[in-house]
């Protein structure tokens, strides 16, 4: 084989390969296009939310913000999307035995609900939970140092349909999953935004 037929050869083996790992890669991607943007709702909230619970294998939640209502302005029987995004100062914490450092630590996830149901495009379980980390902790419970603060996000698309009412309910709450045994795990929203960006097929 010439020199030129084998990099023709090993050029093409490699777009093959290429292609084959895109197609893969691409089977969990869902793409909406051509919406209309409505209206957007912000809400801020100042306050401190903690989820914390204290056994081992035991799971916390509660909620970041009052609920809140966006509308749909679609007709009745019509569809909007909405983009619910969020940011939190959050002090992830648990209880570290000892040796357990760098190698354990929560899961700390939110939970976004629109009408009381996990969002139907997400990306969430079927609770609604969007775990934002794991084994990750910013100090330990009852630990020597003051509590750290840092930033995560999260970001969901939900679609809802007018069947009653142009009115939907928006619940955000933060959680934590002692999951590797610990004895407990705490996790504090200190400062919290969210922002949804309502849109029309």
């Amino acid at each position: 084989m010439t020199s030129n037929r084998r990099w023709l050869h090993v050029a093409g083996l490699a777009l093959a390969v290429a292609a084959l790992f895109t197609t893969v890669n691409m089977q969990g991607q869902i793409v909406i296009a051509n919406e209309t943007p409505t209206g957007t709702t912000f809400v801020v909230n100042k306050t401190s939310a903690t989820a914390k619970c204290g056994k081992a294998g035991c799971r916390a939640e509660t909620p970041m913000f009052s609920s809140f209502q966006v509308t749909c302005p679609a007709a009745i029987g019509q569809t909007c999307t909405f983009h619910i995004s969020i940011d939190a100062k959050l002090t992830v914490s648990f209880k570290c035995g000892f040796g357990c450092e760098g190698n354990w630590a929560p899961i700390g996830f939110y939970q976004f609900l629109i009408d009381g149901s996990a969002p139907t495009v997400g990306p969430t379980d079927e609770q609604g939970n969007y775990i934002f980390e794991s084994n990750v902790y910013t100090n330990w419970i009852n630990g020597p140092w003051p509590l750290a603060r840092q930033g995560y996000s999260g970001s969901v698309l939900g679609s809802v349909t007018n069947s009653n009412s142009q009115s939907h309910v928006i619940q955000i709450s933060i959680g934590c999953i002692d999951k590797n045994n610990e004895g407990g795990c705490s996790l504090t929203a200190h400062w919290s935004t969210t922002r949804v960006d309502v849109f029309e097929p």
